[in-house]
């Protein structure tokens, strides 16, 4: 019929899959679904009413329940590959795919193994299941349980400053006269792979522009004002950014473990590092078709394998030790937490900046300083 709009394969499921569109059930026939449906549902009520605290008829607050939920809907699809498709899973499935986790069979969608933290919420999204199965159910693997900071460690203050600082020279040239012909050329062939350019091509030009490049210092400016997670830096694009307020404005579609509008507030400094790299970005052409802030080299997003290898980079130029430190991009995000709640001894605050639902979430970054222990051990002497 003309003007009539057609409906998406499955969309008409979506109502009844709460947490899941139609895509998501691709593999289920439409008989499949209904019967599925019904099971589904009184799952996600049981999460919601009962989930958290079954003896005592205690759930789970709404922003728990999708994690939850699609966690839970990994595994059937797991269980599913192997068909015929099932409607209820057993212990054995369950066991399957925690050992398959804990080999990293299992991964995330950016083809990267799970976080211990991470594997550890999908053994309790199970026990919540089979607590609604009533079937006593043991996890084959019991992963790290302390989950404060998903294995890594705070950077310090000094160690805050130096990545900021050493991202200003990351990775660029010096002036093109003074350097031998050897360093030159040497010189050419890296900026000839860095800029998709044939070496003979490279020039002066070349060198003046990544001279001034404020692409990484305004990334890792906004990741210490804001501890962004890897996941966020992958999603915000330019219209996430109000530098005229001095704010990041995340949508709740681009939020990363929530489903609520954020602002966050940015440092002068930050605010002049993006201005500064938003203008040498609009005459960049791999960005002509795409709003994402920041584009990796092979013109892909950032994500936590990229991400971290560029902090690791910039650790070795700044000479940062990990000291049997687990050092990763997380760390950034547990020190900015950590250090706003030195600052205020307020855990709300917290919560606000590193974007948590509750408070309660946000209590793990909320810890001394190594400068706060030490000033606790010199007055003390």
């Amino acid at each position: 019929m003309p003007g009539k709009k057609e409906t998406e394969p499955g969309s008409e499921f979506d109502s009844e899959f709460p947490y899941l569109g139609g895509k998501s059930l691709g593999q289920l026939s439409d008989m499949q679904k209904v019967i599925f449906a019904r099971i589904w549902k009184e799952l996600i009520t049981y999460i919601r009413e009962q989930g958290e605290s079954p003896d005592r008829s205690f759930g789970y607050a709404d922003a728990s329940v999708r994690p939850i939920a699609r966690r839970i809907f990994q595994v059937f699809e797991y269980r599913w590959q192997d068909g015929p498709t099932k409607f209820k899973l057993s212990s054995d499935d369950a066991n399957k795919f925690v050992k398959a986790l804990n080999a990293d069979e299992i991964r995330t969608k950016s083809d990267e193994p799970y976080a211990e933290g991470s594997k550890r919420k999908f053994v309790d999204a199970l026990r919540v299941y089979f607590n609604y199965r009533e079937i006593d159910w043991e996890s084959p693997i019991e992963f790290d349980n302390n989950t404060s900071h998903d294995g890594s460690d705070p950077f310090n203050n000094r160690e805050r400053e130096l990545l900021f600082e050493t991202s200003l020279e990351y990775q660029k040239p010096p002036s093109y006269k003074n350097v031998t012909p050897e360093e030159r050329d040497d010189w050419n062939t890296y900026l000839s792979q860095r800029l998709g350019k044939a070496k003979e091509d490279i020039g002066p030009s070349d060198w003046k522009k990544l001279q001034r490049s404020w692409k990484i210092p305004a990334l890792i400016a906004l990741a210490l004002d804001t501890g962004s997670r890897a996941a966020l830096i992958n999603r915000l694009r330019t219209e996430h950014l109000d530098l005229e307020s001095g704010q990041v404005e995340i949508d709740a579609d681009t939020a990363v473990k929530n489903e609520r509008s954020w602002t966050n507030e940015l440092t002068d400094r930050t605010v002049t590092a993006l201005e500064k790299w938003l203008e040498q970005r609009a005459n960049k052409s791999k960005y002509d078709d795409d709003d994402h802030v920041w584009l990796n080299r092979k013109g892909n997003p950032y994500n936590s394998k990229s991400l971290n290898r560029l902090l690791r980079n910039l650790m070795e130029a700044a000479e940062i030790e990990t000291n049997t430190r687990t050092l990763t991009w997380h760390s950034i995000r547990h020190s900015t937490g950590m250090y706003v709640y030195d600052q205020k001894n307020d855990i709300a605050i917290v919560a606000n900046i590193l974007r948590h639902n509750s408070t309660e979430a946000a209590r793990r970054y909320c810890h001394p300083t190594p400068e706060s222990k030490q000033d606790v051990l010199e007055s003390i002497q």
